[in-house]
């Protein structure tokens, strides 16, 4: 198994539609495209979400993943992606 965690830094996610974009650091990796994340913690508390990663973006270039350490860019699409908000952290857990 295989956690991952993403926290928002910048503190502006860009809602879309069904799609959020957003900068931050990879707490636990990599995430990979594809990746689906399933809890958001936030000031409402921690909520149960389905956002797969779509893109990763890292100093300007897509790439397939982002390693624990890293900052960059995820779009995420699915359930919950209306939960972004600025200073969140998501995580999941890949099998």
């Amino acid at each position: 198994m295989r956690r991952i965690e993403f926290a928002e830094l910048r503190g502006d996610p860009m809602l879309g539609g069904n799609t959020v974009r957003l900068f931050g650091r990879c707490y636990h990796g990599p995430i990979k495209i594809g990746d689906i994340f399933t809890e958001v913690k936030s000031g409402r508390g921690l909520e149960d979400v389905g956002m797969r990663v779509m893109a990763v973006i890292f100093k300007g270039d897509p790439v397939p993943e982002v390693v624990t350490g890293q900052t960059g860019e995820i779009v995420l699409t699915g359930l919950g992606v209306e939960t972004v908000t600025p200073g969140v952290r998501i995580s999941g857990k890949m099998f």
